[in-house]
């Protein structure tokens, strides 16, 4: 049976409480759930049509959640019981009047029951964001765009914190957009004049004098791995390695390109440092950092996207076992590496179609 879209199941529940001739409707606040009735004024003089933003979650049990506060709604306003109070207690709804971090307590609170993530998620994630906000007054516009210009533009960090901030936003009820901030990290901002050679990769990689980091350096070279991957990873032989599945982006088998690499530097040889880390970008950071020491003039990251362009370019593999090796989709392989994908094939294309045809090649100049 096909799964219902969000809608769908919004307008089956409101279509349930019409016919039960309950005067409350469910209504979807940006990506939470809330109520909407003719309620009495706060000032006490008179009704109108109002919402109650609830800040409960687009899931499974949020659904089941917002149908059982509609009814509980419903039940006070037929018996004229209905209290602000009542309503605004657990929310403090009062968002003006809070400090952002007993609304981030709050929020965190939700958030976590909602996704079921693990805390040291949220420590090293949610929490490293969120306490950039001022802690002991409340949260507005500008120090949610305060937060999100004081990272580096067209970043994963500028990226990641607008789409928590949006989150966050969208709970206390703050109208903002802030996609329009995050950039243009990721498949756009990769520039085909940052891309290292192959000779370029031979000689930095020669230049390092430490042989732990000079090992990490050709796994990535080699087989595209990401930095993290280096550290969660065994060799099934001398050209083919298995990412294990305990890292963030999945298990994955991927094979050496050019096979030459890890014959020359003998990388079945395991040499991986010894470094701890408590998520995928602790081990990022800890290779940013020995790239700067060594003074490696392209960022770890491009070793990656040199193999993808070696695979799917030089050796003419195809983009889908390219993608399953490197650990991503065939439709992320293609947007990101658009660019030289594109050129190769109207190279061929122009190849098949008018150099071949030429019968007189032409003379070479004198």
């Amino acid at each position: 049976m096909p799964k219902l879209s969000l809608k769908t199941q919004i307008q089956r529940i409101n279509d349930y409480l019409k016919q039960a001739n309950i005067p409350v409707r469910v209504r979807l606040n940006g990506k939470v759930l809330g109520l909407r009735a003719t309620l009495p004024l706060k000032s006490g003089i008179g009704k109108k049509q109002q919402d109650l933003r609830l800040g409960i979650p687009v899931t499974v049990d949020g659904l089941r959640e917002i149908e059982t506060q509609a009814h509980q709604l419903g039940k006070e306003i037929s018996t004229s019981t209905f209290s602000w109070s009542h309503w605004e207690r657990d929310r403090a709804t009062k968002l003006d009047e809070i400090p952002a971090s007993q609304l981030v307590q709050n929020f965190k609170v939700q958030y976590l029951k909602a996704n079921r993530i693990k805390e040291s998620t949220w420590r090293y994630g949610w929490q490293k964001t969120l306490e950039r906000l001022p802690q002991d007054k409340p949260l507005t516009e500008a120090d949610v765009l305060a937060v999100i210009l004081a990272t580096e533009p067209h970043t994963d960090t500028r990226k990641r914190t607008c789409q928590r901030l949006q989150v966050l936003c969208e709970y206390a009820g703050i109208k903002i957009d802030l996609s329009k901030h995050s950039g243009n990290y990721g498949h756009q901002s990769l520039n085909p004049r940052d891309i290292p050679s192959d000779d370029l990769i031979v000689e930095w990689r020669n230049k390092i004098p430490n042989a732990q980091w000079q090992w990490v350096y050709g796994m990535m070279a080699t087989f595209g791995l990401r930095p993290h991957e280096c550290f969660f990873c065994e060799f099934v032989d001398v050209h083919t390695v298995r990412v294990l599945d305990e890292t963030k982006t999945g298990y994955h088998v991927t094979r050496a390109i050019p096979p030459d690499w890890a014959e020359q530097w003998n990388l079945i040889e395991v040499k991986c440092p010894k470094v701890s880390g408590h998520r995928p970008s602790d081990y990022g950071d800890r290779n940013k950092r020995q790239f700067q020491r060594y003074k490696i003039p392209f960022p770890a990251y491009n070793l990656r996207h040199a193999y993808a362009i070696r695979g799917s370019i030089t050796e003419g593999l195809p983009v889908s076992t390219m993608a399953s090796m490197m650990g991503h989709s065939a439709a992320v392989h293609q947007k990101q590496y658009h660019h030289w994908l594109t050129d190769a094939t109207n190279q061929e294309v122009y190849a098949r179609m008018i150099l071949a045809k030429r019968t007189n090649p032409p003379k070479t100049p004198l």
